[in-house]
């Protein structure tokens, strides 16, 4: 035997004994919530980007066994409710992320109508035509139904984010290879971290496709806009050490984005709204792609251990039967019988990732009584209210504080922005770009990043809650394209602005869309900032020279 094949062999026995150990079962099993059956390793396959998923010679093939499994999926919806075809509907799994109803943490859909109608988005009130009000059928929807974790915010509020969407995805691909008789389908992701692939794909566009969901914003499911190219970079993100604040800006960041800019906006249904978000087709690949965005930072940095690993969670598999397991078995995708077809390069091409210290910027979320800085503080303006579609806010730093820490932006030293407890009264109404901008000429300005309001002002025991964010946006590149250095004689602003997310494919109609986004704006949300901060990493200490012997 050759080595090439001792090696390929190693790596199999190797995949079986970890899958054994740690993946869930592919058998039939009880409803007991405190076992997993074990069950045989499923061959690897590779999760494609949506492109490739659908070209080549299989690609028909490919394209013909997702649209059969999710056309059988919801012509299992009128299935009996306890029944086990009903646990691999359509509809069921649309519930494991959320739903409305009494039983429901989101209350019911005329609670949602009432809350639109009420904070100026009547307008959207016709998104939730054919929405009705659930009730778990038995113990196992209860169990199961409403569980997608989503964060309040960072440090004791945040969510198992990560963890909880990739083991809802890998049931739910269990349950689309038994609907389509395809043991080799794996979902795909949309790939809009490349600025090629900011358009929602064709396949979700036809009106006869089962891919097709009408709960979109209508630009977006006609192809007359895409997503914007700077709220979908993460390439500020990918160098984070920290694993938690990656999680954490992730989730605020491009995952929100992407939901609120598909859906209408949010909190409208489907996709902008979480307890019906998973109604479309595209939220599946939406979270392929933030899955497999968690797997490029695994290349990139060991993960931790901590509590979040034995968190636990139950979804159902394929036959139908209740599967409860804890996050560190799912750490390792090939385990699971997948691979993503690009999560070592994810990164867009330039500046190089790892020049930058960002694990110099970090905070601890996880500490009990909340974040604790570990950077300077190189100024702050305080008490920010957005009453207008763009606000400009002053950042005043010392000259010479702002000249050390921009002295080292290629070599050492980070600079990062700060939006600390974002919050506001009601939906504002749009998302905001968030710049920052040259005080001697704000013209010159770099997006760095954008805020979104998924899964805010959701219910929480019988009340609608406030968000209260706490916003970190790396801005070491950001500050090196406004000038580096001279940037301590000109001043930084940080504007806030107002967006429907979208970007025309028209640039013409540029002026339009953010007309739009003004008219949208509401002030009566009364949405505020407590600080504003520019902070930045304490240059590295040098080691000693070696002493000769």
């Amino acid at each position: 035997m050759s080595t090439r094949h001792i090696v390929r062999l190693f790596a199999l026995l190797s995949a079986v004994a970890l899958f054994s150990l740690a993946a869930p079962s592919q058998e039939a099993a009880t409803s007991s919530r405190k076992t997993i059956v074990k069950g045989p390793v499923p061959a690897t396959q590779v999760r494609m980007s949506w492109q490739d998923f659908i070209s080549g010679p299989d690609g028909a093939k490919r394209l013909a066994s997702l649209q059969k499994a999710i056309t059988k999926m919801k012509s299992l919806d009128s299935s009996p409710k306890t029944s086990a075809d009903y646990r691999r509907s359509w509809e069921y799994w649309a519930n494991i992320h959320g739903y409305y109803g009494s039983s429901s943490p989101d209350g019911t859909v005329e609670e949602q109508i009432q809350y639109l109608k009420d904070n100026g988005m009547g307008s959207y009130v016709s998104f939730y035509t054919g929405i009705t009000d659930q009730t778990p059928p038995d113990s196992i929807a209860t169990t199961v139904w409403a569980t997608c974790q989503h964060s309040s915010g960072p440090g004791p509020q945040q969510a198992n984010f990560f963890g909880w969407h990739r083991m809802y995805l890998y049931y739910f691909e269990r349950v689309l290879r038994w609907a389509s008789g395809d043991n080799t389908l794996r979902l795909p992701y949309w790939d809009y971290t490349n600025p090629a692939n900011l358009a929602l794909p064709t396949d979700f566009r036809g009106t006869s496709s089962t891919l097709y969901d009408a709960k979109r914003n209508s630009s977006i499911n006609s192809g007359s806009s895409t997503l914007n190219s700077n709220s979908t970079n993460v390439n500020t993100l990918l160098p984070i050490a920290n694993y938690l604040s990656y999680e954490y800006q992730i989730e605020e960041g491009v995952h929100g984005y992407v939901h609120c800019t598909v859906g209408p906006t949010c909190p409208v249904a489907h996709m902008g709204d979480v307890p019906v978000a998973g109604n479309d087709p595209i939220f599946y690949s939406h979270h392929a792609n933030i899955d497999r965005l968690w797997a490029c930072w695994q290349k990139l940095h060991k993960t931790p251990a901590g509590a979040w690993q034995n968190q636990q969670f139950s979804f159902v598999d394929e036959t139908g039967a209740l599967k409860t397991g804890p996050v560190k078995n799912f750490l390792n995708s090939t385990a699971l019988g997948y691979t993503y077809e690009n999560d070592s390069s994810c990164a867009r091409p330039g500046r190089a990732l790892l020049n930058i210290r960002v694990a110099a910027l970090e905070v601890a979320p996880q500490t009990p009584g909340g974040p604790v800085e570990t950077n300077t503080m190189l100024g702050s303006t305080k008490g920010i209210s957005i009453k207008n579609p763009q606000t400009s806010i002053d950042v005043a730093v010392p000259k010479a504080m702002l000249e050390k820490a921009t002295s080292r932006l290629e070599t050492a030293e980070a600079v990062e922005l700060v939006l600390r407890d974002v919050t506001a009264d009601s939906h504002p109404g749009v998302l905001f770009d968030v710049y920052l901008a040259r005080k001697d000429d704000p013209s010159k300005r770099e997006h760095v990043g954008t805020i979104s309001w998924f899964g805010a002002f959701r219910k929480h025991q019988g009340q609608r809650m406030a968000p209260h964010k706490t916003l970190r946006y790396d801005v070491t590149s950001a500050v090196s394209a406004l000038g580096g250095p001279s940037v301590a004689g000109a001043g930084l602003t940080v504007v806030i602005e107002a967006t429907n997310g979208t970007t025309p494919a028209d640039a013409s109609k540029a002026d339009e869309e953010r007309k739009k986004a003004n008219d949208a704006f509401r002030a009566g949300a009364n949405l505020r900032i407590g600080s504003v901060e520019l902070r930045a990493a304490a240059a590295p200490q040098e080691k000693p020279p070696t002493k000769k012997k």
